[in-house]
């Protein structure tokens, strides 16, 4: 039996959502790390500035610019959480010493096969070091504060891909969460003299 054309777009239609509700829709970009959970430190300077000295490589077996948010990227959003200017005078310098994320290939367990067995594992290491500067007018050093932090984690080949950027974005948001950690109670300490009330 000829079926209609219009009952042919209808059917075609109908076949097509089906499909649509079957297939999920893409998941969209991871959410951006942010540190808007903690109460931001007020700052008696009139602006913060950002030195990097770290150079991002793509060489192997540096793996930073593969990462969608690498730790320097982190670093950053960071400062602009937790580090807000209100005075009239004055710079507090933030220098990024390091923000380097690496991943080595490690050999195979003995006795695995190379066609057969699992794929080789991976460990990945990163590593941040920062220096917190309160500057005069002058930009002559008056105090200042440093903080590092290392994470390290061997991720089994067989992850899929889209669980191993899921698990670097993890360790990316610890470690500067850790870097977070070792700076926080110097700030308090050293900055005193610059820390604004709520």
């Amino acid at each position: 039996m000829r079926i209609p054309f219009l009952r042919q777009i209808v059917l075609a239609g109908a076949l097509g959502l089906g499909a649509c509700a079957n297939n999920p829709p893409p998941m969209g970009p991871p959410p951006e790390i942010v540190f808007t959970n903690q109460r931001p430190f007020l700052l008696g300077v009139a602006r913060i500035e950002i030195v990097d000295k770290f150079t991002p490589s793509s060489a192997a077996p540096h793996i930073e610019m593969e990462i969608g948010q690498p730790p320097e990227r982190v670093i950053r959003r960071w400062v602009q959480d937790r580090l807000k200017p209100r005075g009239t005078a004055g710079t507090l310098r933030v220098v990024i010493n390091d923000a380097s994320a690496t991943s080595v290939q490690l050999p195979a367990p003995k006795g695995a096969s190379e066609l057969f067995g699992p794929p080789a594992s991976t460990k990945v290491d990163m590593a941040v070091d920062v220096t917190l500067q309160m500057l005069d007018a002058q930009q002559f050093v008056l105090s200042e504060v440093t903080g590092k932090a290392a994470r390290s984690r061997t991720i089994p080949g067989d992850v899929k891909l889209n669980q191993r950027d899921d698990i670097i974005r993890d360790m990316v948001a610890d470690l500067v969460a850790g870097l977070d950690s070792e700076v926080d109670p110097q700030i308090r300490a050293t900055f005193g003299q610059w820390l604004l009330t709520q």
